[in-house]
C-alpha cells in the first residue's frame, strides 16, 4: 500500500503514537459561501454544558491547545489537515476502526474529532457504532453511570416513523468540549448487523451530516475481526482510516484488512500504541 505522507509524534502524556499514511482523492466540489455563513452562525448558536477541565481531558486523553506534549496536539492537526486535503475541504464521514481489537480507534476518533473543533468554523459529531464495546460516552465523561438514549433507540423508533419515538437531537449529546458532540451506541445492542444495515441507519447519517455544511462525523466502529458491523458501517461514510498498535499487528494484517475496504475507501493508516 502506497504511504506518501506520515507523521510520527513523541506523545508521553496521552500514550499514543499516531501517525497517518494517506491516500486516494475522491471527487468534490466547492461549497458555496452562503453555506458557509448559515454554518459558521448556526455553530455559534450551539449551547455547550461547562466546559471541561484541564485535568478531565488530561485523564481522559484528550487534547487541548495548552496541553504542554505539543506533538500530540500537533499531530492530530497534520491528520486533520490530511482529511481535509482529500476531501478538498468538504464535510465527510469517516470510520475509524482497529485492524484487531485494542489498536487505539476510539482514542484515535475522540482525538481527530476535537481536532476539528479546534478550528472554530467547524463542528464534530462523534457516533459509537462500537456496539459490543462501546466507550466514547465513557472517554467523554457523558452521562455518568446512566444508560443512554442512543443510536439503536433511534433506529428502534425513530419519530419519523412514531410521533412519540425518538429524533436525532434526542440522541445528540454535549460533551463539555466547544463544537463536539457525541451519539451513544443506545441500550438495545442486540442484532447490531441489523441496526447498522438499515435504512433508519442511512437517514440517520444523511440528517447529522446535512444539518450542518461544516460538520464532520466520525465513527468510531469495531475491528472486521470481532464483527462484520465496520463493512456495512463502511458503505455509509466517505472514507476509511484503519488504527494499528504498534507491535500489535503485522505487516499482512494490515494488508489483508486495507485490502477489505479497497483504495478508493481506504483514506489512511494511523500507528497508536494501542490505547483504547
Amino acid at each position: 500500500m502506497n504511504s506518501p505522507m506520515e507523521d510520527k509524534p513523541n506523545n508521553d502524556e496521552h500514550g499514543g503514537d499516531p501517525k497517518v499514511h494517506s491516500q486516494g482523492k475522491p471527487d468534490s466540489h466547492s461549497s458555496s459561501l452562503e453555506l458557509r455563513l448559515k454554518s459558521a452562525q448556526q455553530i455559534a448558536l450551539m449551547k455547550e454544558p461547562l466546559p471541561q477541565s484541564i485535568s478531565q481531558l488530561r485523564a481522559r486523553k484528550i487534547i487541548y491547545p495548552e496541553m504542554k506534549d505539543r506533538d500530540v496536539l500537533d499531530t492530530f492537526r497534520r491528520l486533520r489537515t490530511k482529511l481535509l486535503q482529500i476531501s478538498a475541504g468538504e464535510n465527510f464521514i469517516v470510520m475509524l476502526t482497529p485492524v484487531v481489537p485494542g489498536n487505539g480507534a476510539s482514542f484515535s476518533t475522540t482525538n481527530l474529532a476535537v481536532a476539528f473543533a479546534l478550528d472554530n468554523t467547524k463542528t464534530a459529531l462523534v457516533v459509537d457504532c462500537n456496539f459490543r464495546n462501546p466507550i466514547q460516552h465513557k472517554r467523554f465523561g457523558v452521562g455518568g453511570t446512566r444508560e443512554l438514549i442512543g443510536l439503536t433507540d433511534y433506529i428502534e423508533n425513530p419519530d419519523t416513523l412514531d410521533p412519540e419515538g425518538w429524533s436525532v437531537d434526542d440522541i445528540i449529546y454535549p460533551t463539555g468540549i466547544k463544537r463536539v458532540a457525541m451519539v451513544p451506541v443506545g441500550k438495545r445492542r442486540e442484532a447490531s448487523q441489523e441496526y447498522v444495515a438499515s435504512a433508519h441507519m442511512e437517514a440517520f447519517f444523511a440528517e447529522v451530516r446535512s444539518r450542518y455544511p461544516d460538520r464532520f462525523i466520525f465513527v468510531d466502529a469495531p475491528s472486521i475481526s470481532e464483527s462484520p458491523d465496520a463493512m456495512v458501517l463502511a458503505d455509509l461514510c466517505d472514507m476509511v482510516v484503519l488504527c494499528v498498535g504498534y507491535g500489535k499487528t503485522t505487516l499482512n494484517q494490515i494488508a489483508q484488512v486495507a485490502a477489505e475496504f479497497g483504495d478508493e475507501k481506504l483514506a489512511g493508516v494511523i500507528f497508536t500504541e494501542g490505547v483504547p
